[in-house]
């Protein structure tokens, strides 16, 4: 779903053997060529010994020669260490995002309709402006897999939406589109009559009143993560 391309990923070897590797994704995001880090792995020992650094040195040259125009990336927080890697390489923050999960606190509501609908890029897109969400939640990743979308229909209008895995509870995106607080509550019960134990993950700090509505439901912030980029 991320779109990874492994023609454009790289891998450090020691002695023929691969000890670490930076899997890159490709699209196009934000008007911009992307090369998102999806995946990073650096066997123990040879952790701090600058085999991230080394791969993008030699890596960046490459993606600037196949139209690449920046590279992103998302770390936890308190992953010092490959904070400070990536800035070596020239990568700097750019988002904080806030994790969740746990379960659902709601009180049942009747006066709702819950709709289980199609979806496509061009539906979420029209809803939300999709910069807000990172990649792995952006519509042009998740409209690739196998998601369920839901509407909250209250009065005649769609009201909310959420988009949900089929196993696992995984939530990549979910919004009220009116100015109602009983909105929430609606949504959160329609959530719930799917599953009650759910986790979503990157919404971005800047949400304040979208995150104290999830932490009102119940949910626990229980890591967090940095958004960071580098142009070419």
């Amino acid at each position: 779903m991320a779109n990874v391309n492994y023609g454009l990923s790289f891998g450090a070897f020691y002695h023929g053997k691969l000890v670490g590797f930076v899997l890159n994704a490709i699209d196009c995001r934000a008007g911009l060529l992307t090369a998102y880090n999806a995946c990073t792995g650096v066997l123990p020992e040879f952790r701090g010994k600058k085999a991230v650094k080394s791969i993008y040195d030699h890596a960046l040259p490459i993606l600037k020669e196949n139209e690449i125009e920046r590279c992103t990336l998302e770390v936890i927080t308190q992953n010092n260490r490959a904070i400070r890697a990536y800035s070596s390489v020239g990568f700097e923050i750019t988002k904080h995002y806030k994790c969740f999960s746990g379960t659902l606190a709601h009180e049942p509501m009747e006066e709702y309709e819950l709709r289980d609908v199609g979806f496509t890029t061009e539906v979420l897109t029209k809803l939300l402006n999709q910069n807000w969400y990172s990649w792995e939640n952006h519509a042009l990743t998740i409209t690739k897999g196998n998601y369920r979308y839901f509407e909250i229909v209250f009065e005649g209008i769609v009201e909310s939406y959420f988009v949900i895995a089929p196993k696992g509870g995984y939530v990549p995106q979910l919004e009220v589109l009116v100015d109602n607080p009983k909105a929430w509550n609606r949504l959160f019960s329609g959530l719930a009559q799917i599953t009650d134990l759910i986790k979503i993950n990157n919404v971005d700090k800047r949400l304040t009143d979208k995150i104290a509505h999830l932490q009102n439901a119940g949910l626990e912030n229980h890591l967090d993560q940095f958004e960071m980029q580098l142009f070419l």
